[in-house]
């Protein structure tokens, strides 16, 4: 039987999935890894985390099937887009990732909209914030000097992944879009962009379509691993780009709401038409654009709520093999609609669309006597909801 395998690195942890050729799931298997927030507004991973986690997915797949990967056609990574993972001369970390949903280069941000905004805008389609990588390039230049010296190339997160996997040093499309040092248009690397922080083109990986084969399985990543030798891997792409291909978003005008860790409203175009409130990316579909509009905190909200809120009740269903996202469903059901007046900003880590602020921070209120955990909890997934209509708003 022919199979395909994909493995997706998002946020919150790594999901695999085999699948024959006419989409029949034949393995699945997900893999939780946490985010370091040191600081507020600031959150970071260990990219050896990530490749804990693919060992121990490809082994949980391979297990779930009688004929292992008897078989397998190839792999695709796909990953949240835009983290950067720095590397110095030796192909070490350098330091931990600053993921995209990190805040601390608002300062940065704000500098490169004033200096170059019209610049960025006009090459990268986006407008300085601090999802972006090169506002957290500057805030690592002008707060850990050492680390920014010692780079010698920049990678993400799908990339350091297959990388590992086959030692190519190639990026997609979609992720080198999301640094603000690309020209779509141009497809390549800005010179201009890149001479903003003075990182040589070199830095960057070569940049092709996200279908194209890069590469295959190397021999020790198979004995690491357990993927079989010489199985072919494709460049991949963002997360994004991938579930709104798979949801069947093909053609122009066609509209895909998103709920992961962050909250998206997201529409498939013909041509690039890029706006300062949103962000406009080549497509997975080659020839083909797509919008975004995004809050910080959807799923991310709610699995917050889990270790904040419900500790006890977590490691109790944890011990039984149970899962306690049910439980607080319940328990959020039992309560009416407007959870009786207690209301919630899900802005755990800034807000982007529409706000694009990075000093946003989440509130409940409204807070009385009579609110109970369960009130809290609608209430969050309430105020995720609320925030949604406004990237539809912001979309059209």
């Amino acid at each position: 039987m022919d199979k395909l395998f994909g493995i997706d690195f998002g946020t919150g942890g790594c999901k695999a999935m085999v699948i024959d050729t006419k989409g029949k799931v034949l393995a699945s298997v997900f893999r939780e890894y946490p985010s370091e927030h040191k600081k507020p507004g600031w959150s970071e991973q260990d990219p050896s985390l990530w490749l804990d986690a693919l060992t121990a997915a490809v082994g949980g797949c391979k297990e779930q099937m009688e004929d292992g990967f008897e078989g397998l056609l190839g792999l695709a990574v796909t990953a949240s887009t835009h983290n950067a993972v720095l590397l110095d001369r030796d192909g070490k970390v350098i330091r931990n990732c600053i993921m995209w949903n990190d805040q601390r280069s608002g300062r940065q941000s704000a500098r490169l909209r004033e200096e170059f905004g019209d610049k960025i805008f006009e090459k990268a389609m986006a407008m300085p914030s601090p999802t972006w990588t090169l506002p957290q390039l500057m805030w690592v230049k002008e707060n850990e000097e050492e680390n920014f010296r010692r780079i010698h190339r920049l990678m993400f997160t799908k990339d350091y992944i297959r990388s590992f996997i086959t030692g190519d040093f190639v990026t997609d499309v979609v992720d080198a879009q999301g640094s603000l040092f690309y020209d779509a248009r141009k497809k390549e690397w800005s010179e201009e962009l890149c001479k903003i922080l003075g990182l040589p083109m070199e830095t960057f990986p070569k940049v092709v379509q996200s279908k194209e084969i890069v590469g295959r399985v190397r021999e020790e990543a198979a004995r690491l691993t357990g993927l079989p030798a010489g199985l072919p891997v494709i460049a991949g792409c963002s997360d994004t780009a991938a579930e709104d291909l798979s949801a069947g978003a093909v053609r122009q005008g066609q509209i895909i709401v998103k709920l992961a860790t962050a909250g998206n409203v997201n529409i498939v175009l013909d041509d690039a038409k890029p706006h300062v409130k949103s962000f406009t990316y080549p497509y997975s579909v080659e020839g083909k654009w797509y919008t975004v509009t995004a809050t910080n905190s959807c799923a991310s909200a709610n699995r917050w709520m889990r270790d904040a809120f419900y500790p006890v009740e977590k490691e109790l269903f944890e011990a039984q093999g149970e899962d306690v996202y049910l439980y607080m469903n319940k328990q959020a059901e039992q309560i009416p609609l407007g959870s009786d007046g207690l209301l919630f900003h899900p802005y755990l880590l800034g807000e982007r669309c529409p706000y694009f602020n990075p000093d946003a921070r989440g509130k409940f209120f409204g807070v009385s006597m009579m609110h109970t955990k369960g009130h809290f909890a609608r209430a969050l997934l309430e105020g995720v909801a609320y925030s949604h209509p406004l990237l539809a708003v912001n979309i059209s």
